[in-house]
């Protein structure tokens, strides 16, 4: 007799060995346990390939210890390229060279020519705000710029003037003006002049910087 039948024996004797003889045995409990194992199994691998098809997780799934193997996605995780350096809009223009502004398109010039005065601005952010000097009504040539300004540097205040000619236009410069080529092939002059007092002209010492400043963007 073997160990499990004289268990069954021991457990009937002490019912009063009128209970009925078992409707299984030894071998069917364990064939029965190892298909719910496997069942058991082939659910836990299924749940795990399911749940990687829907999250997109391109790493692998470990499965609980006994497992014969593990499952994983069939493509790896999408990124979000990241940025390298500059936003891609300041990319495509580094390196661009700008237009010269070039000649004005007025009937007569501009004397508050308003892209002048803004390239001006830049130049010597200290003029910005300066309030607009009186001009004369004379007519000069439409492709001509201008900017005339009131301006005080410290003790000083006086006029500043900046004139653009375009190119094939003489130039004649006042006393104190300066003067330079310009990108598009004409010619910018600038002048200062202190107004009411002995004091030197305002931004008499920036003129140069101003100058060319504005020469390689004219």
């Amino acid at each position: 007799m073997t160990d499990d039948e004289k268990l069954t024996a021991l457990f009937r004797d002490a019912a009063g060995g009128d209970a009925p003889p078992p409707g299984f045995g030894y071998g069917e409990v364990t064939a029965a346990s190892r298909r719910i194992t496997i069942r058991r199994r082939a659910a836990l691998v299924g749940g795990a390939v399911a749940l990687v098809a829907v999250a997109g997780i391109g790493s692998a799934v470990a499965l609980p210890r006994g497992s014969e193997g593990t499952a994983s996605s069939a493509a790896a995780p999408a990124r979000a390229p990241q940025a390298e350096g500059a936003p891609e809009t300041e990319r495509q223009t580094a390196g661009t060279a700008v237009a010269p502004l070039g000649p004005g398109t007025t009937g007569c010039a501009n004397r508050q020519d308003p892209a002048l005065r803004a390239l001006v601005d830049q130049a010597l952010p200290a003029l910005t705000g300066a309030t607009e000097a009186a001009t004369t009504d004379v007519c000069l040539p439409g492709t001509q710029r201008g900017v005339n300004l009131e301006v005080t540097d410290g003790g000083s205040t006086g006029l500043m003037t900046v004139t653009y000619l375009p190119p094939g236009t003489q130039a004649s410069l006042v006393h104190g003006a300066i003067s330079a080529p310009t990108a598009s092939g004409g010619t910018v002059i600038i002048s200062s002049e202190a107004v009411g007092s002995e004091r030197p002209a305002p931004f008499a010492g920036r003129l140069p910087s101003v100058l060319a400043f504005l020469a390689a963007r004219l």
